[in-house]
């Protein structure tokens, strides 16, 4: 899995309204972004571009675990 730097843009999007998304050059980033959002947690989906308008989409439990690996490894 992609952690660190990559040259693909990753974004957390936020399905709350009025919420900007916010875009991260690692996969480590947006899931500390995350992290600190934990509360809007069932709004939140990290978007990673795959190639022509595809996705990989991280949400839910796995994105919430690996919210919880991320911050044990720290």
């Amino acid at each position: 899995m992609l952690i660190n730097s990559t040259a693909i843009p990753i974004t957390v999007h936020s399905w709350l309204p009025g919420t900007a998304n916010k875009e991260f050059i690692s996969l480590q980033a947006a899931i500390e972004y995350a992290g600190e959002h934990i509360d809007e947690l069932p709004a939140i989906e990290i978007l990673i571009r795959t190639g022509n308008h595809r996705y990989a989409i991280i949400e839910g439990n796995q994105l919430a675990a690996l919210i919880v690996r991320l911050c044990c490894s720290h």
